[in-house]
């Protein structure tokens, strides 16, 4: 009876050790993930408040010899970041007129004039404020055919629009600095989305081409929330292995002015804490129930005796 009391108080308190984890690791998930989405948009508001002030430069609306050394000072003070591929400055149709990169390259007469930006830029009357477009390949530059974060100021020459400046992000290395340095464990997964859900970024390799519901599971890709944050535990089957697996996720939205992005962080559940550390209190709590039961017993036992 004893031995039996012994497993039913060890069962109920390994649920209750089991679930109190659980919840633990789901809270210090969804803390980073806030930490990680706060990151990136102050990235981007330090990067944005840049390209406005260069946007605004005289230099920029005469398009001579100083305005060449602009775009280069421009690049050079974002080179150590090994973030920005490169700047460029195009005419009031879009068409780009100079261009500068971390190669020192000079890649002109591309047109811009379908990018979101732009379209935002030509239809702004208000000088200082810049612009984060949708992630794009890149069209020109250094960063040809890659993914990049396009940010653009627009240009004014006596108060009308003459063009703009654009400067490129590049995504991967942007999500690895700020996102791979949240993982808990080497089984954590980081995921970016845009508000359609379309896979921006995953530190899975050769999960580029997948779809986020392949990913995480169509009942788990219905529950996301773009526009907020949260956490759920769920089971969904591994693309690779074809196996189920029980997963710990939080999210968080990165709001970029009148867009916003989804930063995911999953962590197998098995994996998510230390085995370890977890198999060591499982035990100890085995012996001190056992303990205490068997000296409540003797206890007893000698209390019936007297």
């Amino acid at each position: 009876m004893i031995v039996g009391l012994g497993a039913v108080f060890y069962l109920v308190l390994f649920r209750e050790a089991e679930s109190a984890i659980t919840q633990q690791m789901l809270r210090r998930e969804q803390v980073i993930a806030r930490a990680g989405a706060a990151n990136v948009v102050s990235f981007f508001q330090v990067f944005g408040n840049s390209i406005a002030v260069l946007a605004q430069l005289s230099s920029m609306e005469r398009r001579d010899a100083k305005t060449v050394h602009d775009l280069d000072a421009f690049v050079e003070q974002w080179r150590g970041s090994d973030l920005v591929g490169g700047v460029a400055l195009t005419d009031r149709d879009g068409l780009v007129l100079l261009n500068s990169n971390v190669l020192g390259t000079s890649d002109a007469g591309a047109s811009l004039a379908d990018r979101d930006y732009f379209l935002w830029a030509k239809n702004s009357s208000e000088e200082g404020k810049y612009f984060v477009g949708q992630p794009v390949n890149s069209r020109l530059g250094t960063t040809e055919g890659q993914l990049i974060v396009p940010v653009a100021a627009p240009v004014f020459q006596k108060g009308e629009f003459s063009g703009v400046a654009v400067a490129s992000v590049k995504l991967r290395p942007l999500t690895e600095r700020y996102l791979n340095l949240m993982k808990i464990s080497d089984r954590t997964e980081i995921y970016l989305i845009d508000s359609r859900g379309k896979l921006l970024y995953s530190s899975v390799p050769d999960a580029v081409d997948l779809d986020i519901s392949e990913l995480l599971g169509d009942n788990v890709t219905n529950a996301l929330d773009t526009a907020q944050e949260g956490k759920l535990h769920a089971t969904y089957v591994n693309p690779k292995s074809g196996k189920p697996e029980d997963h710990l996720i939080a999210y968080s939205p990165i709001f970029l002015g009148g867009q916003n992005k989804l930063l995911i962080i999953s962590s197998t559940g098995q994996n998510s804490a230390d085995p370890t550390a977890f198999q060591i209190r499982q035990t100890a709590i085995l012996i001190l129930a056992s303990l205490t039961i068997l000296l409540f017993g003797i206890i007893v036992a000698r209390e019936n005796k007297i």
